[in-house]
């Protein structure tokens, strides 16, 4: 749940729910803590080959490890992952572009995102 609350945080100010309400929402999603340091700092959730981060903080180290651990298991096992981010996620959107996904298609507030090889996994 800890993994969880650390993805919350990171994007309560862009959702209009609170936390059990998100936390219902994703009971269903294989959820991945990422460490630096031994300290929680983020979260992966997935879905099938659906696949979205979030950070409570810029992590300061690099994150190949965590990528790997989950971007390339999905895109072994599905082909290609998938994401979306909101329209205004300007960074969210650069963060996605440099791990080589690419826009597939836009509807209503956000931008529906796919990558068929990571740039940082073997």
């Amino acid at each position: 749940m800890d993994e969880l609350k650390v993805l919350y945080e990171s994007v309560k100010h862009r959702i209009n729910i609170n936390f059990e309400t998100f936390a219902n929402n994703l009971k269903d999603w294989k959820k991945t803590g990422l460490f630096e340091n031994s300290e929680l700092i983020g979260c992966v959730i997935q879905k099938d080959n659906e696949v979205h981060i979030g950070y409570k903080q810029k992590p300061t180290a690099s994150i190949r490890s965590h990528l790997k651990e989950t971007l390339k298991k999905v895109i072994n096992d599905y082909g290609s992952a998938v994401t979306s981010v909101a329209t205004d996620n300007h960074a969210g959107l650069n963060f996605c572009k440099r791990l080589g996904f690419y826009e597939i298609g836009q509807e209503k507030s956000k931008i529906n995102l796919k990558c068929d090889r990571c740039k940082y996994v073997d």
